[in-house]
């Protein structure tokens, strides 16, 4: 059965699971506990197939000169989503204004999240520093770009360029094939995870009761994620691609992605699954997906922008009752752009991150009311994860394209 409906069908269970259950503490208890350990585990495989095949991956285009074309046209993709969907929030927000709703957490202090942060930028610097690889695969579990730049060096030297280096270079192909193999059984057998990351989403959700007496954000969120993924990401798609491809067949061929990294809002445990998807499902050649994906993972974080640019003008809006200038819209959606491309080092929180960086950045004190967005954090960094698990995907073909390596995959032999 295809992943797009095994993981479909393991978020109506999971809903039905929450309203059957939902009211027994330990319900939840179990279904977050069992979540967490699903997540650790995705990260945990991500680490591996990540080096291998992005070292393989460089290796090869390295090897055919088209490393600069591929650099070239997922930097531009990232650029270019990130900043329309940025402005994309700040329009839809001025069509349906919408006041950000008081949670559970309204009025909390913002020590632990600051000292969050800091924690986190403390062992982002640790984990560049060159003390040896296997320090740095040990730190750098909840941030990516170290392994990307220990494997980008491995793989530059990887290139067959003399007949002593070629058996490596076959051989990293060898075990770069074995990665997919086992990101593809990841990927096959994740619907299990989806399911309890589903029943732990809306457990949390319902525990929260916020969704419930604020239907008006709630529906403006829903909108503002599906007018991006059905509407705006598809049309700058075709532009990007001269409509060579079909972007609603990536669409719903995405869709386990997609869903893994809504319920879950951590971009690593979706990632795996993204690499086998774009090569299984949407043709993209093993070293465009290899390198394509993790990149846009770290950097095109175009949905968590959006997310946080439409969250940041509504808690200015509900804690001033006013509207902010067209200047100071378009400020703060140029701000969130730029700060989510590091915010990839926060991961779960990447939209409280770029909404309190943008706050201290531009000097603007709601008084602590940002912190009304962690009782509804699951839900805006899951729409943000999975806007995220798009572009990434789209990112890859729109590289596949350009490069004239695309090939079309029959739905009978997709995933």
């Amino acid at each position: 059965m295809k992943t797009w409906i095994t993981y479909l069908t393991a978020t109506l269970f999971g809903l039905a699971s929450t309203l059957l259950l939902g009211q027994f503490a330990v319900y939840g208890n179990l279904v977050q506990s069992i979540t967490s350990v699903c997540i650790q585990l995705g990260g945990f495989i991500l680490i591996p197939i990540v080096f291998i095949t992005f070292a393989a991956a460089v290796a090869s285009l390295r090897k055919d000169k088209l490393g600069g074309k591929m650099a070239l046209s997922t930097i531009l993709w990232a650029i270019l989503s990130t900043i329309i969907l940025s402005l994309l929030g700040v329009f839809l927000f001025l069509l349906i204004p919408t006041v950000f709703p008081a949670t559970s957490t309204a009025g909390s202090s913002t020590s632990a999240v600051v000292t969050y942060i800091e924690a986190i930028r403390k062992s982002t610097t640790i984990a560049f520093k060159p003390i040896n690889p296997f320090y740095t695969l040990a730190s750098a579990q909840n941030l990516l770009l170290p392994i990307v730049l220990m494997a980008w060096l491995f793989g530059y030297f990887l290139k067959p360029s003399s007949e002593i280096i070629r058996p490596a270079y076959v051989t990293m192909n060898s075990f770069s094939e074995i990665m997919y193999k086992m990101s593809s059984t990841f990927t096959l057998f994740s619907f299990a995870f989806v399911y309890f990351a589903s029943a732990s989403f809306f457990a949390i959700l319902q525990s929260e009761g916020t969704i419930f007496v604020s239907a008006k954000f709630v529906f403006s969120l829903i909108l503002v994620a599906l007018i991006a993924l059905l509407v705006i990401l598809p049309l700058l798609f075709g532009l990007v691609t001269k409509f060579k491809l079909n972007p609603y067949r990536i669409l719903y061929r995405s869709l386990a992605v997609m869903l893994a990294g809504l319920f879950s809002a951590n971009i690593f445990f979706a990632s795996p699954i993204a690499l086998s998807l774009a090569r299984k499902n949407n043709g993209v050649q093993k070293r465009i997906s290899s390198t394509t994906i993790p990149m846009n993972v770290i950097f095109s974080r175009g949905g968590s922008a959006l997310i946080a640019t439409f969250s940041t003008v509504s808690l200015i809006y509900a804690t001033t009752n006013m509207i902010p200038s067209i200047g100071l819209l378009i400020t703060i959606a140029m701000v969130s752009a730029l700060i989510s491309f590091i915010s990839s080092a926060y991961l779960g929180y990447e939209v409280f991150f770029i909404t309190y960086l943008t706050f201290k950045l531009l000097g603007i004190d709601l008084h602590g009311s940002e912190m009304t967005m962690i009782g509804l954090l699951p839900l805006l960094c899951g729409f943000g994860t999975m806007i995220d698990s798009y572009i990434a995907l789209l990112g890859s073909s729109v590289t596949s394209c350009a490069l004239n390596t695309n090939s079309y995959v029959l739905y009978e032999d997709i995933l």
